[in-house]
């Protein structure tokens, strides 16, 4: 398969002038291009160094091997998703659905080998966690009055509720961008998206609350 042309210009532009430093571990790409949706792509270098070299360039993120190693063990105990923001999340799930361009260590290879075997602790508690916090999201849309809390609240739900969507069919979500499209990729169904837009439609209203009770027993049903 060959590569998109924003990966091809990373590769090329890019991790050439990094690819003879022995300190560089492995080095992927991944993003909009490389999942079909969109055009760009972003370079991930993994350095085997205490810290990130200073010299490290600017176009690419950086960030070293034993970084790289914890964020990928959160995720094996269930941990580090719990927030759009969530780095483990981010950083692995970009890694599990990227390509490697540079691997002369083979860290690389063996941590794709172990994100092709889903962690059943991230599933697990993803799923008990929209459950738990179900009714109590209900109660905080209903007594809210600052649209900016409805939003934050809303935000932080629904990305709690579409990783353990992902979770149970053993997918890292990856994230909020084109997700309707990832779910139809992966067949996840469209009961999800449409109980979501209902969501939104009701922003305003009384009935929030019972869209949001809709919206996780949906979710939870699918899991």
């Amino acid at each position: 398969m060959s590569l998109p042309n924003a990966v091809l210009r990373l590769s090329t532009d890019v991790l050439a002038d990094l690819n003879d430093d022995e300190r560089l571990a492995f080095a992927y790409a991944h993003g909009p291009a490389l999942s079909g949706f969109g055009e760009d792509a972003e370079l991930v270098c993994v350095w085997e160094t205490a810290e990130v070299p200073e010299d490290a360039t600017g176009e690419a993120v950086h960030l070293t091997v034993a970084r790289f190693q914890e964020l990928l063990d959160a995720l094996d105990r269930g941990e580090g998703w719990q927030h759009p923001s969530s780095e483990a999340l981010k950083v692995i799930g970009a890694f599990a659905e990227g390509t490697l361009l540079a691997d002369d260590s083979e860290l690389g290879s063996k941590a794709r080998a172990e994100v092709t075997e889903f962690p059943q602790a991230l599933a697990d508690a993803s799923r008990e966690t929209v459950a738990a916090e179900a009714e109590t999201l209900a109660t905080r849309l209903a007594e809210s009055t600052d649209p900016w809390a409805t939003a934050e609240t809303l935000t932080s739900g629904l990305h709690r509720a579409y990783v353990a969507l992902f979770a149970a069919a053993g997918y890292f979500f990856p994230g909020h961008p084109n997700r309707a499209d990832f779910v139809a990729r992966y067949l996840l169904g469209d009961e999800v998206p449409e109980a979501e837009t209902a969501v939104w439609a009701a922003v305003g209203t009384d009935t929030l609350p019972e869209a949001w009770r809709t919206f996780a027993k949906t979710v939870l049903d699918n899991c």
